[in-house]
Order: structure tokens, then C-alpha cells, then sequence
């Protein structure tokens, strides 16, 4: 039973994900994927510099910050990059281009979804498939 659920959330993961990426494109879905990238990685960086403070540990802090200012920057330039690509995506033909790969890409962020769930569902002990 555990596999006909698995593999009906699979499925759904997958039509989501395709409908997703040719809402949006593959310049916009690349955007997304930067944008939870850098906040993540801000998330992290902001955690160790509370672990730094409650340690005393000024060094590490000052390396949280600067990489916060770094990171900070660099997405900055990437948004500065991809506002023009994605004015060219409104154009007819580089728009169809634009929806098919934003779907491919949604099928390719499924896949990595279903693994990364058939993973943690294996390492917890629980048999999927």
C-alpha cells in the first residue's frame, strides 16, 4: 500500500512541478533556484553567527558577516544579470523555447525531489518501493 501512495505522490510531484516550469520558464525557474539557494545559504550563515556570538568567537562572526556581504553582492549582480533575460523571455519565439526547458527543468526538479524523498524515506527505514 505504501508504494501506490508513494508513487501517487510522485506523480503528482511531477505533474506540479512540469505545470510550474512551463508557467513560468526556465529563466524564472532559474531565478527561483538561485534566489532559495542564496537564502539558504544566508539562513546558514546567520546561524553560525549566533553559534559565533553565544561562543565568543569573533573571528567566525567576522567571517559570517563578510560572507553576508559578499553573498549579498554577488546576488545582487545576478539579479542584475537575469532582469534583462528575462525581458527577452516575452519574446514569441524565445517564449515557447522559454516554456518548454522551464518544463524540462520542472521534470528535472522533480526528479531530484523523488530521490532526495526515496533517500530520507530509505535512511528512516521506511521501504517505499
Amino acid at each position: 500500500m505504501t508504494k501506490y501512495i508513494f508513487i501517487l505522490i510522485i506523480f503528482l510531484l511531477f505533474v506540479w512541478r512540469i505545470r510550474r516550469g512551463w508557467t513560468n520558464g526556465i529563466m524564472k525557474e532559474i531565478v527561483t533556484i538561485i534566489s532559495g539557494a542564496v537564502s539558504l545559504v544566508c539562513v546558514i550563515l546567520v546561524f553560525f553567527a549566533i553559534t559565533s556570538v553565544l561562543a565568543k568567537a569573533m573571528s567566525t562572526l567576522t567571517l559570517c558577516v563578510v560572507g553576508l556581504i559578499v553573498l549579498g553582492i554577488a546576488f545582487r549582480l545576478c539579479s542584475l544579470i537575469f532582469t534583462p533575460i528575462l525581458a527577452l523571455s516575452n519574446i514569441s519565439v524565445i517564449g515557447w523555447l522559454d516554456t518548454m526547458l522551464g518544463a524540462v527543468m520542472g521534470a528535472a526538479e522533480a526528479c531530484v525531489i523523488a530521490y532526495l524523498a526515496y533517500y530520507v524515506l530509505g535512511r528512516m527505514g521506511i521501504s517505499v518501493l
